[in-house]
């Protein structure tokens, strides 16, 4: 059997995380630009990094009740990763995707998602896609959007991110939804 990861894109490689990405993940995660709409702790610490990498690393396929961290490489160059966590019974899964700066606002993260949310529904089967932000974080909203993802709940200040209450944007769409967006049917799979 073919592992399903990785996966190639028109122009990027979706792919586990490896030793040799330590370095680059510990920079970006630490760049204020990329960090400031995150939820993680800051400072990153390298060894934070290094035991995400070991535990993120060898994997072949999205397994429900275990969340990934899914490496976005171009050109041979590792640009940001793609978390997707899909729920132990299968059928619902969360996204969320962190691109280096300099890598932003050229359709990376888009075209990464958008094949593992492909992946998701046709694949493994799921009828729910969802992903939590911060109503700040309008480029990752729009990004949603252009999924084909819509605004399901609004939270005032109900989630903790590093000392403080923050509100909390929860996008979604359905497998249907997701279809009739891309302009798929049944027939076409």
């Amino acid at each position: 059997m073919v592992p399903a990861y990785p996966r190639r894109t028109d122009r990027l490689l979706l792919r586990p995380l490896r030793e040799s990405d330590i370095d680059v993940i510990l920079t970006y995660r630490n760049d204020p630009a990329v960090a400031d709409l995150q939820d993680w702790d800051l400072p990153v610490t390298r060894d934070h990094v290094e035991r995400h990498v070991d535990a993120q690393s060898g994997w072949s396929d999205i397994t429900p009740g275990e969340a990934r961290q899914i490496g976005i490489e171009h050109e041979g160059e590792l640009i940001g990763d793609l978390y997707v966590d899909l729920h132990e019974q299968g059928g619902v899964a969360e996204i969320g995707f962190t691109l280096r700066s300099e890598y932003q606002g050229k359709g990376f993260a888009f075209e990464a998602a958008s094949a593992v949310v492909e992946d998701l529904v046709e694949r493994h089967g799921c009828h729910r896609i969802l992903a939590q932000l911060s109503p700040k974080n309008a480029r990752s909203a729009k990004l949603l959007e252009k999924l084909g993802m819509h605004v399901e709940s609004f939270a005032p200040r109900s989630y903790w991110c590093r000392g403080a209450w923050d509100d909390n944007l929860v996008y979604a769409m359905s497998d249907e939804r997701w279809r009739a967006h891309w302009g798929r049917t049944d027939e076409q799979l």
